[in-house]
């Protein structure tokens, strides 16, 4: 099954380290999986603890996925992680899992020719990386199509982004839509304090089914010194119309704020997005909100 191509690049933060793996054995010949069934078969990791303390745990890795697009998913809540598990079978339950310290990063590579390629999410300085390793030049490969991938759950905590990056293999999938015209504004504080300012950036998409992921890379306009939202975010997009369950706010609002929801559509070649804050049962909390209007670039 094929479906649209698009993507996204940016960037979200914490530090972290390698954790468990788990790996699936390549096949010996090619077949390729079962369209109909739309579900990534993975063997989990040992159910020891899925508390990171600061690492990287491999939820789930092999070759063969029935995702065959490149695509990028992330979850950082419950909702979004029903989401994921809906085409990847045997992930830990919502449950043991902490969404207000870690989040779950699922890569997918695409259609590699022959064996040997996986996809390695880790700790690069600080940020997280999600690139793919490509088999040495003189090894002995399957002759056959693989779709390697990965699920990871990294730390990062609830009032913070998370810090991303993807390599090429993931950039050049991307469906790059510019801010045609935006604007923000935050409110709270004792003194109720807030501001509004227009908005410029790009927005990347990345698309699978009924799926679709979008990485935010906005910045203020005209502000003394630059505020920014840089973010990644999935989704469903059904019919055009857009919905993330939650969306990091950046420096878009002062602290303590609440993760902004995200609606809209996509229809030709443009972007009309609305973001509205979550419910906060913080005292002189901040909230922050906006629309935006994007087209896209390429």
């Amino acid at each position: 099954m094929r479906h649209p191509k698009f993507l996204l690049l940016l960037v979200l933060s914490f530090t972290l380290a390698l954790g468990c793996s788990a790996q699936n054995k390549e096949k010996p010949a090619l077949e390729k999986p079962n369209e109909k069934k739309m579900k990534t078969e993975v063997t989990p990791c040992e159910p020891d603890s899925l508390s990171l303390g600061g690492e990287i745990k491999t939820l789930a890795a092999g070759a063969y996925s029935v995702v065959e697009d490149t695509f990028l998913f992330t979850a950082r809540s419950k909702e979004t992680y029903a989401l994921l598990k809906s085409f990847a079978e045997n992930l830990p339950p919502e449950s043991e899992i902490d969404f207000s310290k870690s989040a779950v990063v699922a890569a997918f590579a695409g259609e590699k020719r022959t064996g040997g390629y996986s996809v390695e999410i880790k700790n690069s300085s600080g940020r997280i990386t999600v690139e793919v390793k490509e088999p040495p030049k003189d090894a002995i490969t399957t002759d056959a199509l693989t779709y390697p991938f990965q699920i990871a759950l990294v730390a990062v905590e609830e009032e913070n982004p998370l810090d991303l990056a993807v390599s090429e293999n993931w950039t050049k999938a991307m469906q790059t839509y510019r801010v045609s015209t935006g604007e923000f504004e935050y409110s709270g504080g004792i003194a109720g304090r807030g501001k509004k300012f227009p908005v410029e950036g790009t927005i990347g998409v990345l698309q699978m089914g009924d799926y679709v992921t979008l990485g935010f890379d906005l910045s203020s306009v005209g502000t003394k010194g630059k505020m920014k939202l840089s973010e990644i975010a999935s989704g469903v997009m059904r019919d055009g119309k857009i919905e993330l369950a939650r969306l990091d706010a950046g420096s878009f609002s002062e602290n303590p704020k609440p993760p902004l929801k995200v609606t809209g559509t996509s229809t030709d070649g443009r972007l009309v997005l609305t973001f509205e804050p979550h419910p906060t049962t913080v005292a002189d909390g901040f909230e922050a909100r906006g629309k935006l209007e994007a087209v896209k670039v390429n």
